[in-house]
């Protein structure tokens, strides 16, 4: 080892990403995702988290590794657009079953979000399709920030397509929840969030549910995801 003066292979010492390594573990979409897809999410993560203050119910133990799937999950929606990774969000609450009675998540305006961590977790580790809280709740800042409801016509026919369906009595890849929400708040913000849920858990299904509102998802998320997930019933198998 003495007189030895060439470089230092600086590969051979690099460590691996402490981000990067826990999502490997922990994210159910991770392992799809290409390289240049990782270093988007990883780098918009970094700076989510840095930015953002996080607030823990005392029914959640204080883990960074929930602030790094949800900094993911936001990186997923708005990674494609000019969100300067969603600097206008600045609180962050992650909630225990008590604090949210019934619900799962909510956002309020372009700067809060809170999340239950329980829901975080377990649709974090497994792919369960049409539930993603974490994605629900960033489509809805997102949809606040550029007006998105209702703007494509992908949209438009998709939402029409789930209103006949609702009428016929149809079942299709939307909640049933999202017909009594238009009614009750007379907007069509629901729809945008509940499909994006299952456009990055099924991706599949929204495509042959509706060609033209699965290439604009693609379009707004810069993901082809039906080309990069196996279909659910392989997945499962």
């Amino acid at each position: 080892m003495e007189g030895h003066t060439g470089k230092v292979n600086s590969m051979a010492i690099a460590s691996p990403d402490p981000i990067d390594d826990f999502l490997a573990s922990n994210w159910y979409i991770h392992p799809y995702l290409t390289a240049p897809q990782r270093a988007v999410v990883l780098a918009f993560t970094r700076t989510f988290c840095a930015n953002t203050t996080f607030v823990f119910s005392p029914q959640v133990e204080q883990d960074i590794g929930l602030t790094w799937l949800v900094g993911a999950s936001a990186a997923l929606v708005g990674g494609a657009q000019r969100t300067s990774c969603f600097a206008s969000v600045r609180w962050v609450y992650l909630l225990g079953d008590d604090d949210l009675e019934a619900l799962s998540g909510d956002a309020f305006g372009q700067s809060t979000v809170r999340i239950n961590a329980w829901d975080l977790i377990e649709e974090s580790r497994q792919r369960i399709p049409g539930q993603q809280i974490a994605i629900h709740e960033f489509a809805h800042i997102l949809d606040d920030l550029f007006g998105i409801t209702d703007s494509t016509r992908g949209l438009r026919d998709g939402l029409e397509l789930h209103l006949y369906n609702r009428r016929h009595g149809i079942d299709d890849i939307v909640s049933d929840h999202v017909l009594p929400t238009i009614i009750e708040e007379d907007s069509n913000v629901e729809f945008f969030a509940y499909v994006s849920e299952v456009f990055f858990t099924d991706p599949a299904r929204v495509r042959a549910f509706h060609a033209g509102l699965y290439d604009d998802l693609v379009s707004l998320y810069g993901l082809d995801l039906a080309a990069q997930l196996p279909p659910v019933a392989d997945h499962d198998g």
